[in-house]
């Protein structure tokens, strides 16, 4: 059996309702639902930016095009009609069932003509009293119903049978909806056939109506207009949302267009989305350009610059940078010469968006900045974007500049402003845009040192917006909601977390690397913090990030690349290779001066390489280091690396002897450090505090002119000074076993064994020497159990 181009059974019924709507009075409250129903089911989705946007549908195709009959029960049976006991679903069934011949069918079609030219004037009065409502030729109804009669009059007499039968079909089961269909149900299916006497089993009927049966089986019609309009669904969700084509529908779409029998361009650009979101690179570029020949066999020269356009995002998502930039290099003399504005803006950002991400390989592939510097680049957009009133664009290019003053360590009010103007334009303007604003917020938070409130804005998207948002944003959401449980020493909850996303999630190669990556850099800290160094051993084989300095190596994402980095090189110092270190620590901080990195990534390399100055017994080399650290987080409101870079110039000034500085400093950081809940930093800074206190409590330091050396004062100084440090010991031991520290802790045992030896008490000292070595055994036998 062929598909149907148009007219199905479904859109007969529709243009039963559409009569129904013209000619009678309705209640005012029926009307909205009415039309609604009607428009979902007969506007076309709003085009695919693969094929252009040229126009915007007002209505979403949230109904299956094959729908039932029930849904027009379900629309129907609650509003009443003008007839008193009836309602709305009464009329219509009334009118379905008046269509009782083949003959019916082309007078419903003849009359429907009536509909779109305005009613003579009547002489009687009577007649021009009467209320019916006229459509315009242009509007959606109008144009509705002028198709419907154009497909109809091109159908041969074959097909036109074809789709009488499949509305006998399709209009069977409400029979039993009503009583009132008793005399209108009763002449069968046919009134012809009914007065001539035709019946069941007589050779004239089975000839008509003797395969009702055979379609029964095979299920609804669908024709090639509502193929087309699934495809064009199928394509909004995988270009806004980025995820694939589920299984279950894959096998459908394959039924359907196989069933078609006809070439659909729209398949091919489905094809084109699943397999680049599963990683078939050639699969990806065969219907690309399948889909494309197709649209240039057609003359849609439009789609010219979105086939290069799509071919250059394809191809820098493989790592061919090169053949990115000559393909987005075309896009934008093409989008100039069709003076495609959107597709010109749109080729802008992106072309801006990968020379910040991927600047090595863009710049070993040839790529000059088009627009200047970035911040001259985003003003041009935003300029751009006002310009064609591209809101979408205007609110991108507004976080992105938000973007570069947190990155460039700029002024935090201005960011915040750049913010709350996109999210004025994108409650104003209708974008679904917040999961990259709520991203944005929560990156901010966490740089003030408010993980709890950047883990509610994770939250917020993921349950607020989680329906409304691409994949991307919501495992990006995911993954720093698990890097927060990282850092208060829940690594169990962090990679159930990533574990318990959807499994669709992991059909897409992207995705699954991201979580892979994320799962295995959260295990590689948890091991290095164990001191189960067989394990980073094995997890190092697939962690243990490429050269920085290399710009063939694997394009990953900026952040998860740095944390990689940052976990190899607190690895290395663990483990003592602290020549290893250096060598890797000088090459992150080369690489991320060229790529004007972000700030945070830079400041966490000065607190690192200040770190191994002071492990190596070179604090005053280290000094410096961290000091412009300090300077450059406060400056750009880096809280936790502040507190950081400040609890290392107090450990260096404890090592020089400046007891009483370092102590200052500390209890200036420790407060605001608590607020936080990076367990491990809050213990660095309560060792580092309990030194400071033991170092004030040193008989050998040099006396002052209120606490003499052999007065009563100083000796209760003493006493007091080394009680707050045993206090802090404890605090500090507390949040090492928080976090999963094993060597922490059984450093801060050692510390209490050491006060308890020179207070003299052997047996107490033994007695922490014992704990000490317990605690280890059992961390030791916990990794290996």
């Amino acid at each position: 059996m062929t598909t149907a181009r148009y007219l199905t059974a479904q859109k007969i019924s529709l243009l039963v309702l559409v009569r129904l709507y013209c000619s009678s009075t309705l209640p005012s409250s029926s009307t909205i639902p009415i039309l609604s129903f009607i428009l979902s089911h007969t506007l076309s989705p709003s085009a695919s930016s693969a094929r252009g946007r040229r126009a915007t549908s007002l209505v979403a195709p949230q109904q299956d095009s094959t729908f039932s009959i029930d849904a027009f029960e379900d629309v129907l049976q609650s509003h009443s009609s003008s007839m008193p006991g009836r309602t709305l679903l009464d009329l219509f069934l009334k009118h379905m069932w008046e269509m009782n011949s083949f003959h019916a069918l082309h007078e419903l079609m003849d009359s429907l003509g009536e509909l779109l030219s305005a009613p003579a004037p009547a002489d009687n009065p009577e007649e021009a009293a009467q209320d019916r409502i006229c459509l315009s030729k242009t509007s959606p109804l109008g144009a509705f119903v002028r198709r419907a009669r154009l497909e109809f009059t091109r159908l041969q007499f074959d097909d036109a049978m074809k789709l009488w039968s499949s509305f006998i079909k399709y209009r069977a089961p409400t029979a039993q909806w009503t009583k009132r269909l008793a005399g209108l149900a009763s002449s069968g299916v046919d009134q012809v056939a009914a007065e001539m006497g035709l019946r069941p089993g007589d050779g004239l009927y089975e000839i008509a109506y003797g395969h009702l049966e055979e379609q029964e089986e095979e299920g609804e019609e669908l024709s090639t207009d509502d193929l087309d309009r699934i495809l064009d669904f199928q394509l909004d969700r995988l270009q806004r949302f980025g995820d694939r084509v589920p299984d279950s529908m894959k096998s459908q779409l394959h039924s359907m267009v196989t069933s078609a029998g006809l070439v659909h361009r729209q398949a091919h650009l489905v094809q084109f989305f699943d397999a680049w979101k599963a990683g078939d690179y050639t699969s990806s570029f065969d219907n690309l350009h399948r889909y494309y020949d197709y649209a240039m066999q057609t003359r849609e020269k439009i789609h010219y610059q979105y086939a290069l356009l799509h071919m250059a995002i394809l191809q820098a998502d493989f790592g061919c940078f090169g053949e990115a930039i000559a393909a987005i290099t075309e896009t934008i003399a093409t989008a100039r010469e069709n003076q495609d504005m959107t597709c010109l803006s749109f080729s802008l950002s992106w072309l801006n968006h990968m020379a910040k991400a991927y600047p090595k390989q863009m710049k070993v592939a040839g790529y000059m900045s088009m627009l200047g510097s970035e911040r001259d680049a985003l003003t041009f957009l935003k300029a751009k974007a006002r310009d064609t009133k591209m809101y979408n664009l205007l609110s991108a290019t507004l976080l992105n500049e938000s973007k570069l003053s947190l990155a460039n360590g700029d002024s935090i009010p201005r960011a915040f402003e750049y913010m709350y103007q996109s999210s004025h334009l994108n409650i104003k303007e209708n974008i679904s845009n917040h999961g990259s604003q709520m991203l944005l917020q929560s990156t901010l938070y966490s740089r003030l040192g408010l993980p709890n409130i950047a883990n509610v804005h994770c939250e917020l998207l993921l349950d607020c917006y989680g329906d409304s948002c691409p994949v991307d944003e919501r495992i990006r959401a995911i993954g720093r909601r698990a890097f927060i449980l990282c850092q208060s020493g829940r690594y169990n909850e962090a990679i159930s977390a990533l574990e318990s996303v959807d499994p669709s999630v992991h059909k897409s190669l992207k995705y699954h690397q991201y979580l892979l990556l994320c799962i295995g850099v959260i295990k590689f800290k948890r091991a290095i913090r164990r001191s189960d160094w067989s394990t980073c051993s094995h997890l190092l084989t697939t962690l243990k990030p490429q050269s920085p300095t290399d710009p063939s190596s694997t394009p990953l994402d900026p952040e998860l690349s740095f944390l990689m980095h940052e976990s190899y090189i607190d690895y290395l110092v663990s483990r003592g290779s602290f020549s290893e270190a250096f060598t890797a620590i000088s090459a992150l901080a080369r690489s991320l001066k060229e790529d004007n990195a972000d700030m945070l990534q830079r400041v966490n390399v000065l607190i690192m390489k200040a770190d191994l100055f002071r492990r190596v017994g070179k604090p005053e080399r280290g000094f410096g280091v961290a000091l412009r650290a300090a300077s450059v987080s406060y400056k750009a409101k880096l809280m936790p690396s502040l507190w950081a870079a400040v609890g290392l110039l107090a450990n260096i000034l404890n090592s020089m002897g400046e007891c009483a500085g370092a102590k200052r400093l500390l209890e200036g950081v420790v407060p605001q450090a608590i607020e936080g809940v990076d367990n491990m930093l809050i213990g660095t800074l309560y060792s580092h505090l309990a030194d400071s206190y033991m170092g004030l409590a040193d008989p050998n330091r040099e006396p002052t002119a209120t606490s003499p050396p052999s007065s009563p004062s100083s000796h209760r100084s003493t006493t007091a000074n080394v009680a707050k440090a045993e206090l802090y010991i404890d605090r500090a031991r507390e949040c090492y076993k928080k976090s999963g520290c094993l060597a922490g802790e059984c450093e801060q045992l050692m510390k209490k064994a050491i006060i308890a030896k020179l207070r003299g008490d052997e047996k107490l000292a033994e007695e922490w020497a014992q704990n000490h070595n317990r605690v280890w055994e059992e961390g030791i036998k916990g990794i290996n159990g």
